[in-house]
């Protein structure tokens, strides 16, 4: 997972839902009284009354959703405010083991969310943007047009919504603390008991030493159940076997002893391929994987599509061959030098008008480098070696009447060359 990935789910935490979740049972508590005593935690007794939620909020909750999904909000909210009163169990553990947060800490931290906020308030803009100026083309079909209103509606909203960075974290350190006391204790935790870490909205978790941490609890008095039906409820989370876990318990140490807020970005997380590239003249191109994971065997020719925009009032000349495109691979420029046609008529591209899927790109053996390698050892064509690579496609169009050549680059795309899958013995 990446830190941009991680700090957005923790931010977002509280309005997403888990869907595809199996019918929950919602009875066991219906015929108990208020009053009823559930649980004892640390000489505190807590009452059904304590985890219910407020009536009104559960009779518009009834009323606005199917019954499987109230009784999964109903089992969420009340299994939420049970947790709350555990709390005392994790104070008392801080103080035991000397858990602490410095103010270069939270200092730190501070940086961190103003930069990444700053950040992906620009990413909005730009997706916002993008999605604008994809709207200006004429010949859209109906569902393409309502698919990209409804994409810069999202991020405008985004936007409106997006916190400023310099003031997010400014007055109040309350949040960041218990943000990084969180982690510190979740790290403590599993340096103590190992086993499992989760995916989780709010950051990975060890879930295997929670359990054997409130199972330790238990065994020592520190908390005691009076009902059947709210310890079921309170250990469903912990013995669930159907979380996301992390791979290995090498992946599994090295995530939980980084805070999340500081992990780099990962090698391999691609950006969105909707981006356009910089206009010139009101052509813009962009390019996409022919594969959506962006992964290519070794024994396998990677093969890319560009798009056309064209936002100007003129009429441009292009034409659907590569020997109008360089390819830059890995910071170097290669030029065609595969078959090329010399009698080229063309249709022009129409003004506020978008051309999809207008040519592929196929990184074989007809590009070579741009400017040629003296050493006759050195390779002039692509090398595509296991591994990350980058690629960018500069696209010229022919000189018109209504206007001279104009030479534009794409957006930037992540790929990957992975090994030749393992052939069947068998077959």
């Amino acid at each position: 997972m990446t830190v941009r990935q991680s700090i957005a789910l923790f931010i977002f935490v509280i309005s997403m839902l888990v869907l595809g979740i199996n019918v929950v049972n919602a009875e066991p508590f219906e015929n108990l009284t208020d009053d009823t005593v559930l649980v004892e935690v640390l000489g505190h007794k807590v009452c059904l009354k304590d985890i219910e939620p407020n009536p009104d909020e559960k009779k518009k909750h009834r009323e606005s959703e199917a019954g499987d999904r109230f009784n999964l909000w109903l089992k969420q909210s009340r299994e939420s405010k049970l947790g709350r009163f555990f709390k005392p169990l994790w104070d008392e553990y801080t103080k035991e083991k000397g858990i602490n947060v410095t103010e270069q800490e939270i200092k730190e931290f501070k940086e961190h969310m103003r930069t990444f906020w700053s950040s992906e308030n620009q990413r909005r803009k730009t997706e916002r943007d993008n999605f604008a100026k994809e709207l200006i083309a004429e010949n859209l079909e109906a569902d393409k047009k309502a698919e990209l209103e409804k994409n810069c509606n999202m991020y405008s909203h985004l936007l409106e919504i997006a916190p400023d960075p310099n003031r997010m974290y400014r007055s109040s350190n309350d949040v960041c603390k218990s943000v990084i006391l969180s982690w510190k204790i979740k790290r403590e935790l599993y340096n103590q008991y190992k086993g499992r870490v989760i995916f989780q909205q709010a950051g990975p978790e060890p879930l295997d030493a929670f359990r054997l941490f409130f199972e330790e609890q238990q065994s020592k008095g520190n908390f005691k159940f009076y009902n059947k039906d709210a310890e079921d409820l309170f250990w469903d989370y912990y013995r669930n076997v159907k979380h996301t876990v992390y791979k290995g318990p090498n992946e599994a140490e090295q995530i939980i002893n980084t805070p999340w807020w500081l992990k780099e970005k990962d090698e391999n997380y691609y950006e969105r391929d909707n981006i356009w590239g910089d206009e010139v003249n009101g052509l813009q191109i962009r390019i996409n994987s022919s594969r959506r994971s962006r992964k290519f065997t070794s024994d396998n020719i990677p093969v890319f599509t560009m798009d056309l925009l064209n936002t100007s009032d003129k009429t441009l000349g292009c034409v659907a061959l590569e020997q109008f495109c360089e390819v830059e691979v890995d910071g170097k420029w290669y030029k065609w030098n595969g078959p090329t046609s010399i009698d080229i008529s063309f249709a022009g591209f129409q003004p506020k008008t978008v051309k999809y899927d207008f040519l592929k790109i196929k990184l074989d053996e007809n590009w070579v480098l741009k400017e040629p390698l003296m050493q006759k050892d050195k390779r002039q064509n692509i090398n595509l070696s296991l591994g990350t690579h980058n690629i960018r496609v500069k696209y010229k169009t022919m000189h018109t009447r209504d206007c001279p050549a104009i030479e534009a680059i794409s957006n930037s795309l992540k790929f990957q060359i992975i090994p030749p899958r393992k052939k069947n013995k068998n077959l």
